[in-house]
């Protein structure tokens, strides 16, 4: 029992230790076996989610082949709508074309109705009462020239050959064979007249013109003409015109002037008829007459004239014939028809500076030019050209036209090679619409004008529902993309079916002269002292004096007025002024003069020379000057322009398409290529990659500094530095720009970037008082490399002299904190797939309840309280102490492992022994 109780006290003592590493290494194994079990939890789990990504991968797979099947549903239910669309279509077209040939039989129809129409009224023999009265109405007009008659026939020589005439009239009357034939054609008459058509239809158009002449709005348009005309002869402004007419005549008539020239005139008449060469004359030519009429061919013939001029004369055909005569020469006396007729305005020789016509369209140019087809360059013309291949058009100033009626229209033009053709169109509106054009016809389409000559072209059409319209050319572009010219000029639209000459002005009505011109002569020695026209308006005297006095004066502008010297004393108002002849140069197109001055207030100067043209125009509150080149190796010629103003200077750079001699074109838009602005309201401008501000110093040595247009600064070849330096000299700061590199960037004042300073002490703060960060990326803060790092500031903090309130720490307690963090791994949300894994403690700033343990005291805070992150010096002492006190415990239990094994052995020993 001794024994037993002995080995039973050295279990207690030293069993107890070993059954507790015993114990520990249970543990140990247990949990093991725990981690080999979540090991394959977690090998399970892995598996599980592999097999529910393979599941979704095939449902995506099947739910891709179900969106292709609806595909291509899709696609089958298009083919078949656009299959029904094109059926529609054809039906569509089945229809249009069933009424298209619906409509050209209502058409022929038609036609066919107007030409019965009008075969009937110009076979119809029976005059209407309008007819008639028409008759009555030019009586006066036949006795008028009753009486003319009457006095030739007074005179002796006319009498003479009357009897003669009358003799041979009468023998040739007497004539068998036209006894025979007179016969022979009234009975041929008398048959036609007598046929039933012919009566059947003589009473049916007697009963339709007679309706048309008695219908209502004939009478009524009768009335109202016949008051119109007499309200004209019975105006008071007629009859004072025709009062003041009558005197103005009476006073020429009666005027000393005209009586000493009549009396002149008679006196020449009166030498001419009584000298011997005339009495000889007029004897021969009688002698001469009496012998032709004494032959016996002459006096049947004679007879025969006479009988049939009687015949005819009392016929009533002749009668008919002779009322209708009568109206037609009073119709085409009037106004309407004296006038030449031309609604187009500026229809031809245009003034490059004055067009007044319009163009539009993408790259077209319209302008004012002479070519040896037209007048032999003499005068000008329109142009309008392109490079395009689009077309460009030409605009005529709007007109009033008359709506439904019958024009015609005419043109002379060429076009070059490359013109694919040309459209004319008549766009027109009714009165009160704002819309450009409601009604629009092509009159000449896709034509092709000649290339070597002026071609022409004229067309008839009728108007639709339109009141006032413009003309519209166009050139339907290049074909090779070179300048292609459409060169056209005398343009005219007139009333009715018959294109009649152009005369140049029509745009203004114009009366056109008659044969019968008015020439008044002065014989030498029959010159008078003095011109008096409706005194006080025009004196033309011989003592040098000429005297204009009226509201406007107007000279002509074709044959300009010289006056070598003149002293104007007050305003005068003209057309336009020229200062020197025509500039003679083969580049002056445009007849340019030395300086001009217009009626606007623009004047302009112009200038040529061998290499280019130079032309300055000032105008109301502005100033443009241009150059254009007169040679180029391509169609771009070389053109600047300058514009002044009070608010802004612009110099355009770029060129022209084509040789500008006329100055038309703008250098703007896409010939711009470069563009220097200057404005008081926005500064400078510069566009152009060759625009730039170049400030070169003293010396133009290539030492100096550029702006370009984008800002940027660009040193020259030889080019040092770029300084800053303040109002004393001193520099702030130094930009090397030598090609070298030896010379470097020098800031020497504090530099402020954003929060970050740069002193000039070497020392780099923060403008907040925060922390300053290095981080080798985007993603935070990595390694750190530096060639040496002073430590000072961690060194001064260790001093005791700098501390206060110093007490030996907790070890115990800070290690307790350290084992409470908790540990994580982690990527930064800007890591890609490939980052490494990351390790450390996590400041939780997201949930309320903290899912990162941390305590506070190693989380670092702003002013503000808010959070920066972990306070790495607080956790790196924090650590310290948790070493400190793990190596205490590992030294306790490295005392008991020992003390333990001197035991083990002893019980050893004494169990062998």
């Amino acid at each position: 029992m001794a024994e037993s109780n002995a080995t039973q006290v050295i279990l207690t003592d030293d069993g107890i230790k070993i059954i507790n590493a015993q114990n520990t290494a249970d543990n140990a194994a247990s949990q093991a076996g725990n981690a080999d079990s979540a090991a394959l939890i977690a090998q399970s789990t892995a598996n599980a989610a592999k097999s529910t990504a393979d599941s979704n991968y095939n449902y995506a797979n099947s739910e891709i082949a179900v969106q292709s099947n609806a595909t291509a549903k899709a696609q089958s239910t298009a083919d078949n709508a656009f299959s029904q669309a094109q059926a529609v279509g054809s039906q569509a077209s089945a229809e249009i074309s069933n009424n298209s040939t619906a409509t050209a039989k209502a058409q022929s129809t038609a036609d066919n109705a107007f030409s019965q129409a009008t075969t009937a009224i110009d076979n119809g023999k029976v005059t209407s009462q309008a007819v008639t009265d028409l008759k009555d109405g030019s009586k006066l007009t036949i006795a008028d020239l009753e009486n003319g008659l009457a006095t030739k026939v007074a005179n002796s020589d006319y009498a003479s050959y009357k009897v003669q005439t009358a003799s041979q009239i009468a023998q040739k009357v007497d004539n068998g064979a036209f006894s025979a034939y007179q016969t022979t054609t009234a009975d041929l008459i008398a048959q036609k007249v007598a046929t039933k058509d012919f009566s059947a239809y003589q009473a049916t158009t007697a009963k339709s013109i007679d309706s048309k002449v008695s219908s209502n709005d004939f009478n009524t348009y009768k009335t109202q003409t016949a008051d119109l005309i007499d309200d004209k002869v019975s105006s008071s402004e007629y009859a004072s015109d025709k009062t003041q007419t009558a005197s103005e005549i009476a006073d020429r008539v009666s005027n000393s002037a005209f009586s000493t020239y009549q009396t002149q005139t008679a006196s020449q008449i009166a030498s001419k008829v009584d000298n011997g060469a005339f009495s000889a004359y007029q004897t021969t030519t009688a002698d001469l007459i009496a012998q032709k009429v004494a032959t016996s061919d002459f006096s049947a013939y004679q007879a025969t004239t006479a009988k049939e001029i009687s015949s005819k004369v009392e016929s009533s055909d002749f009668k008919t014939y002779q009322t209708q005569t009568a109206d037609m020469i009073a119709s085409k006396v009037s106004k309407s028809d004296a006038n030449n007729v031309n609604l187009i305005p500026y229809s031809a020789m245009p003034e490059a500076d004055n067009l007044q016509w319009a163009e539009s369209g993408t790259g077209g140019t319209l302008s004012a030019t002479t070519h040896a087809f037209y007048h032999s360059g003499a005068d000008s013309l329109y142009e309008l050209n392109t490079a395009g291949s689009t077309e460009v058009f030409a605009k005529s100033p709007r007109f009033k036209i008359n709506a439904n009626a019958t024009y015609t229209f005419q043109l002379k033009g060429f076009a070059s090679s490359n013109v694919s053709s040309m459209d004319v169109y008549v766009l027109g509106r009714p009165n009160g619409s704002t819309s450009d054009f409601t009604v629009a016809q092509e009159i000449i389409k896709g034509a092709v004008l000649s290339k070597s000559a002026l071609d022409y072209r004229t067309v008839t059409f009728t108007t639709g529902a339109i009141d006032e319209a413009y003309l519209r050319i166009d050139n339907n572009g290049s074909t090779n993309g070179t300048i292609s010219i459409l060169g056209f000029t005398e343009l005219k639209l007139e009333p009715g079916d018959t294109a009649t000459p152009y005369v140049y002005g029509a745009e203004d009505t114009m009366i056109a002269q008659m044969a019968d011109d008015i020439l008044f002569k002065v014989t030498k020695g029959d010159l008078i002292d003095e011109i008096n026209l409706q005194a006080g308006n025009t004196l033309i005297s011989s003592s040098g004096q000429l005297t204009l006095a009226a509201d406007t004066i107007y000279f002509d502008a074709k044959k300009p007025v010289i006056i070598p010297n003149a002293n104007i004393t007050d305003t005068l108002n003209g057309k336009t002024f020229h200062d020197g002849d025509i500039i003679n140069d083969a580049n002056n197109t445009s007849n340019f003069y030395p300086f001009t001055i217009e009626p606007t207030g623009k004047a302009s100067t112009t200038l040529f020379n061998s290499m280019d043209a130079l032309r300055t125009e000032m105008s109301g509150g502005g100033l443009r000057t241009m150059y254009r080149a007169i040679n180029s190796s391509g169609s771009q010629y070389e053109a600047y322009d300058g514009n002044f103003s009070g608010d802004i200077i612009s110099l355009n750079s770029g060129f022209t398409n084509g040789k500008d001699m006329s100055f038309s074109q703008s250098v703007s838009g896409n010939q711009l290529t470069g563009q220097v602005v200057l404005s008081p309201l926005n500064g400078i401008h510069l566009w152009g990659s060759t625009q730039s501000i170049h400030f070169s110093g003293l010396q133009m040595n290539g030492t100096g500094i550029s702006f370009n247009s984008y800002g940027n600064i660009i040193a020259d070849q030889a080019s040092t530095w770029w300084r800053v330096t303040n109002f004393s000299g001193s520099d702030i700061a130094n930009f090397g720009t030598d090609t070298a590199g030896s010379n470097v960037i020098q800031f020497n004042r504090e530099l402020d970037i954003g929060n970050f300073h740069i002193n000039t002490g070497h020392t780099f703060t923060s403008a907040d008082n925060g922390d300053i960060h290095f981080a080798k990326g985007g993603g935070g803060a990595a390694n750190i490399y530096a060639g040496a790092v002073n430590y000072t500031s961690l060194v001064k903090s260790s001093l005791l002299s700098v501390k206060k309130d110093v007490k030996k720490a907790d070890a115990a307690y800070w290690a307790q904190l350290v084992n409470s963090i908790d540990l994580a791994t982690y990527q930064y949300k800007t890591d890609d797939n490939t980052s490494h894994l990351r390790l450390s403690s996590i400041v939780d700033d997201v949930n309320v309840t903290k899912q990162w343990q941390l305590p506070d005291v190693f989380i670092s805070r702003d002013e503000n309280g808010k959070l920066n992150g972990v306070d790495d010096s607080v956790l790196l002492n924090a650590t310290l102490a948790t070493v400190q006190e793990q190596q205490k415990e590992i030294d306790q239990l490295n005392g008991h492992n020992m003390e333990l094994e001197a035991r083990l052995n002893k019980l050893e020993a004494k169990l062998n022994g």
